[in-house]
């Protein structure tokens, strides 16, 4: 985490804008498999935030593949220890999201997949909405995501806490322990709600949230 943070502040000091952190690890059978008790936390790039309908662009060398996410925004600090009645008053609103992952970055060991910010390469927001748009979101069969054209995967039941504030708590735990902090204006995606899947150039991918919104976009 301290070789991960070291980049993140890097970026920083070269003029990045700050966006936030990302969730890794979210699935529970993946995490048992590796041992951890919680997920992992990266970084969000702000120089790879792509914009709705823009094509995305891989970064060099990558072996892309996509994500399907709910971001929360905050309006407030959040410090460790907050309990999840603080942790949900600072979500000012949540949005889809879609992030991308780049498969050539190291996925074992988990140390060295922490440092290189867990496989993270960029990400696409929609538009905000209320914190309760994501209530029942897997069970009505959302996110649904359309790989040119053919449906091929939707939510997968259990990747998601019933309360993002438990997320946001998590992530400001963890955050602190390495010497770093959740911000007012910080955004943070919740970890995927399917198993990633490869994309190529000339790809269409269209996600659609439900009572969220739809993020549609191509591959350059």
């Amino acid at each position: 985490m301290a070789r991960q943070l070291e980049r993140f502040r890097e970026a920083i000091a070269a003029g990045m804008p700050r966006v936030g952190w990302k969730i890794g690890i979210n699935d529970p059978a993946a995490q048992e498999r590796i041992g951890l008790s919680a997920p992992i936390v990266g970084w969000i790039d702000g120089r790879r935030v792509f914009q709705q309908d823009q094509a995305y662009v891989p970064g060099a060398g990558a072996v892309p593949r996509i994500e399907t996410e709910v971001a929360v925004r905050l309006t407030r600090d959040v410090s460790a220890g907050a309990g999840f009645d603080v942790a949900r008053a600072a979500i000012d609103s949540i949005a889809p999201a879609i992030e991308f992952v780049n498969g050539a970055k190291p996925l074992t060991p988990l140390d060295e997949m922490l440092a290189h910010d867990i496989l993270h390469d960029a990400v696409m927001f929609g538009e905000d909405a209320p914190l309760d748009a994501a209530l029942g979101l897997v069970a009505n069969g959302f996110p649904a995501v359309r790989h040119n054209g053919q449906l091929i995967r939707t939510g997968i039941a259990g990747r998601y806490p019933e309360d993002l504030a438990e997320i946001v708590a998590h992530t400001a735990d963890v955050l602190a322990a390495a010497g770093e902090s959740l911000r007012a204006g910080d955004r943070i995606i919740c970890g995927s709600y399917i198993d990633p899947f490869a994309v190529a150039a000339g790809d269409t991918v269209e996600a659609d949230f439900g009572p969220l919104g739809t993020i549609s976009f191509t591959v350059a």
